[in-house]
């Protein structure tokens, strides 16, 4: 199972994740795909895109121009759909070993709000119900809006053969003047190992339970090596229970050995050894109903 495969079976999981404490962010690899400096090449219908300084976050961004027209562009489809795409290198097409596809957008518009989907992102594939689409809804007029989108979410990452920017002309009425500044379009990877989600096996166990296992997803990994992860149940400051799995990338889990516990709240924790990044998630113990009455 391939590193995208086994991230896309940690988006099924239900995860209560919580950061414990605020502590650095991961370091991250990241590859740019295309800015207004980066020479990428695209192709525009009913629409124009091209490099400029007026917004973009350093140097130049790619500028996004529609000018909405509800009796022209293709004979069919009068009211149709300007987009821009770029295509991807064939030996660039493999995006399973990334972790997220990020950009930024900055919006004007002649308007005095965005529609509801303002802009739309398709990465496509080879087999088009193997595309990825996303709505753009977040976008607000006159600010950058930063989009990172987790490779697991699409369907075929290992042939990307374009990343393409659309709107719906129905969206938007006859005469509307439209500016998308896209910038630092970019993969990126978490460059060491990293802990993205915990969750316990039983959010209620009894008191007198033997053992807790416990579920975490592990990235930032070459294939086929490991990392040490250390798992607690504490109460407070305290660790009423702990232990150590040697995990690889993916959804893996250890168990943790358990004694008597006092009925209360508690919290698994979970940490690669060394870091200082902790995840957490709640647990309850309750008092055994097969407790034996002195």
């Amino acid at each position: 199972m391939n590193r995208s495969m086994r991230l896309a079976a940690a988006v099924l999981l239900a995860v209560a994740t919580q950061a414990a404490a605020e502590v650095p962010e991961p370091a991250m690899e990241r590859l740019v795909l295309a800015d207004g400096d980066s020479g990428s090449k695209w192709h525009a219908a009913e629409a124009a895109m091209e490099p400029d300084s007026e917004h973009a976050r350093r140097g130049r961004a790619m500028r996004f121009h529609v000018d909405v027209d509800h009796f022209g562009g293709e004979a069919a489809y009068p009211i149709g759909w300007p987009r821009t795409h770029m295509p991807v290198p064939k030996e660039g097409q493999d995006w399973s070993q990334w972790d997220f596809l990020e950009f930024w957008v900055y919006s004007e518009t002649s308007r005095d709000n965005l529609p509801k989907t303002p802009l739309s992102l398709i990465v496509r594939s080879p087999d088009r119900q193997q595309s990825f689409h996303a709505p753009l809804s977040e976008l607000e007029k006159g600010q950058w809006t930063h989009f990172r989108f987790p490779i697991a979410r699409m369907p075929d990452p290992t042939r990307c053969t374009a990343v393409q920017y659309s709107i719906a002309e129905a969206d938007y009425a006859h005469g509307d003047v439209l500016d998308f500044w896209i910038d630092d379009l970019a993969l990126l990877r978490y460059a060491e190992p990293t802990l993205l989600s915990i969750r316990p096996q039983r959010q209620v166990i009894y008191a007198d339970a033997a053992t807790l296992r416990v579920e975490v997803e592990l990235t930032g990994l070459d294939e086929g090596a490991t990392a040490e992860v250390d798992v607690a149940l504490r109460r407070g400051d305290q660790a009423v229970a702990s232990t150590t799995a040697t995990l690889p990338a993916g959804v893996g889990g250890g168990v943790l050995p358990l004694n008597a516990s006092e009925p209360g709240s508690y919290e698994v924790q979970a940490n690669v050894a060394g870091s200082r990044r902790v995840l957490a998630a709640p647990v309850r113990v309750i008092t055994s109903p097969w407790k034996v009455k002195p």
